[in-house]
């Protein structure tokens, strides 16, 4: 059985990079993406109930509004527990999605995804295997010198 707390999240977390896109009708842009089969299904389910119909509409209007958000995913959520059928099925669409990775960045930052990746924020510096005998010369004049010339 699918848990449907986990399946909100994951159709969530699917859809939320391309609500921009979606808001300004530019469905063309993500067409080709599994996330376009889970929104028309979505869609097509949105439409059966007045309640999750309107939470959709609202979504499509004002997409970065986190309480429109909220009432989205809780009329999701209700849809997805009326009808474990449909539930099962937006979850194979997910696994179709295959190993996609997404990312929202706001401010200064950094992403790594997949095996082994590895992020560094702003001004960071990531070292690997160790430094000897030199300096790393990092943003805004700072400095890192190795122990061996202190000596």
């Amino acid at each position: 059985m699918i848990e449907i707390p986990v399946l909100v999240t994951s159709i969530w977390a699917a859809l939320q990079p391309f609500l921009p896109v979606i808001a300004t009708k530019a469905a063309e842009e993500i067409g080709k993406t599994a996330v376009a089969k889970v929104w028309t299904a979505l869609e097509k389910k949105f439409d059966t109930k007045s309640a999750a119909k309107e939470a959709l509409q609202d979504l499509l209007k004002n997409p970065k509004d986190v309480d429109v958000q909220g009432a989205f995913r809780t009329q999701l959520k209700k849809l997805l527990e009326e009808d474990t059928s449909f539930a099962d099925n937006l979850s194979k669409l997910l696994e179709s999605a295959g190993s996609d990775y997404k990312a929202q960045i706001i401010g200064n930052g950094a992403v790594a995804q997949g095996t082994g990746a590895k992020a560094v924020g702003a001004g960071g510096v990531i070292v690997e295997g160790g430094v000897s005998g030199s300096n790393i010369n990092m943003s805004k004049g700072n400095t890192i010198s190795s122990d061996e010339k202190k000596k």
